[in-house]
């Protein structure tokens, strides 16, 4: 049970700061979004592989417990 907790709760900080993260990163490096590209590619390729991550690390480490 703790490790699916564990599990949900470390891909869904992930795919928070993943794209949270992405979004600033644009506007820091000043990326045109007239397109909307760099946000598409923040959103359906980055944020879900960051949750896949996160969620690996948080299985591992509930098991660690």
């Amino acid at each position: 049970m703790w490790t699916i907790l564990y599990g949900l709760g470390g891909g869904i900080l992930a795919a928070v700061l993943v794209f949270a993260g992405g979004i600033a990163l644009g506007d820091l490096l000043e990326v045109s979004q007239a397109e909307g590209a760099w946000v598409m590619s923040v959103a359906f390729f980055a944020t879900p592989v960051g949750f896949v991550l996160g969620a690996f690390l948080g299985a591992v480490l509930a098991n660690r417990r």
